[in-house]
């Protein structure tokens, strides 16, 4: 199955994609959903892939950790090695110097962030895909037929979530859920310049108040709404 969907990212990452002021499309639709620790998206985005996919007649895709894959492919690196970039800040020049020095297969972290970035864009326009995470709010915001989510929950509830997966004290999860957030910030200002506001989100949801199929119904009703389903443009 991983390979198939590997296939199929290499496939629509390699189609040209065509300015809709002059050709064949629009962008998108994609949607993104970025999330507080201990509110998964994983299910909600299943959900509305499969609704998405019988009411458009297109196959919609789920794309996460498929990201980092494409990207190692193409800088020809393990998807560990770049897993770095949502793990940490970014390098400083000296720490750059040192790294490239070190090692002779030494890809720079500017050159890891635009191929992330690439990919995430390329796969963002060609459409019908749901990105969860990997800075897909960042990066798909000049897409005009996009939707962005957002999940949240108060601290305690998120980290009650935690304990039932990791089976730890309700104090280490605590801790997680908050060291966690802060790279998640740190990942999304990582693609951009200026400190990400809430108003890139078209909808913000409490994940403790309503269920992922609430959630999933209320985005794709919200799609419909704001036209993001809407028909290619083909020129005439």
């Amino acid at each position: 199955m991983n390979n198939i969907l590997l296939k199929y990212m290499e496939n629509r990452f390699q189609s040209k994609i065509i300015d809709p002021r002059r050709g064949v499309f629009c962008e998108g639709p994609v949607v993104t959903i970025s999330r507080e620790c201990g509110c998964t998206a994983i299910n909600i985005a299943n959900i509305m892939a499969e609704k998405l996919t019988l009411k458009t007649g297109n196959k919609w895709t789920c794309l996460t950790k498929e990201i980092l894959e494409q990207s190692a492919k193409e800088l020809n690196l393990a998807p560990e090695k770049i897993e770095y970039v949502f793990n940490s800040k970014e390098k400083s020049t000296w720490d750059e110097i040192l790294a490239a020095l070190s090692s002779k297969y030494y890809q720079s972290d500017r050159k890891i962030k635009k191929t992330i970035s690439d990919v995430v864009r390329a796969l963002a326009s060609k459409g019908n895909c749901i990105i969860i995470g990997r800075g897909g709010v960042v990066l798909t915001q000049n897409i005009e037929r996009s939707f962005h989510i957002k999940l949240h929950a108060p601290l305690e509830w998120r980290a009650a979530q935690l304990q039932e997966i990791y089976k730890l004290s309700m104090n280490e999860m605590l801790s997680y859920a908050k060291e966690i957030d802060k790279k998640r910030e740190i990942l999304r200002n990582y693609f951009n310049k200026e400190p990400l506001s809430t108003t890139v989100f078209d909808v913000i949801y409490n994940s403790k108040n309503l269920s992922d199929e609430m959630i999933a119904e209320a985005s794709i009703h919200m799609m419909e709404m704001k036209g993001v389903l809407g028909k290619h443009i083909v020129m005439r």
